[in-house]
């Protein structure tokens, strides 16, 4: 994610200072910035969801019993599951797509960008299953291994 954030602020800084002082330019930074911003975007979601940071509206869960929170966990990292294999598929038919596809200016294939959603889905995935088995198993619920629960 560091290195994203560099690339991008290199580049962009790097074709303004360019275009401001010189009247030329990074001809490449658009989309190389893009790309990294895209990358970027999808590293976070998936370190996001592997410190369990993403938002979550927990009203109900929180009246639930330890048994109801359980099953309504599980129940929602299948329905989790379900949802990153719908992005996996699409993320690896778009891949395929883009890569007879080039961009225009550093030509690259365009798959590059549809990878990074690829890429999220299979490891979101992976996580996903590995607290799944973690709490079938009989370990802590997220939530309750988390020193910030509002119930402890």
């Amino acid at each position: 994610m560091v290195a994203c954030l560099v690339v991008m602020l290199v580049l962009l800084f790097g074709n303004v200072a360019l275009r401001y002082f010189f009247n030329s330019g990074i001809n490449v930074s658009d989309e190389l910035s893009r790309l990294a911003f895209v990358w970027l975007i999808f590293l976070g979601a998936v370190i996001a969801l592997r410190e369990h940071q993403h938002i979550g509206v927990t009203m109900l869960v929180e009246r639930f019993g330890p048994a109801a929170r359980r099953v309504s966990h599980i129940a929602c990292q299948l329905m989790i599951l379900w949802v990153l294999w719908l992005l996996a598929e699409g993320g690896w038919v778009q891949t395929v797509i883009g890569l007879d596809t080039v961009l225009p200016v550093t030509g690259m294939p365009l798959a590059v960008f549809n990878a990074a959603g690829l890429y999220a889905a299979v490891a979101m995935g992976i996580l996903t299953l590995i607290d799944l088995v973690r709490v079938i198993a009989g370990g802590p619920l997220p939530a309750e291994s988390s020193p910030e629960d509002p119930l402890i």
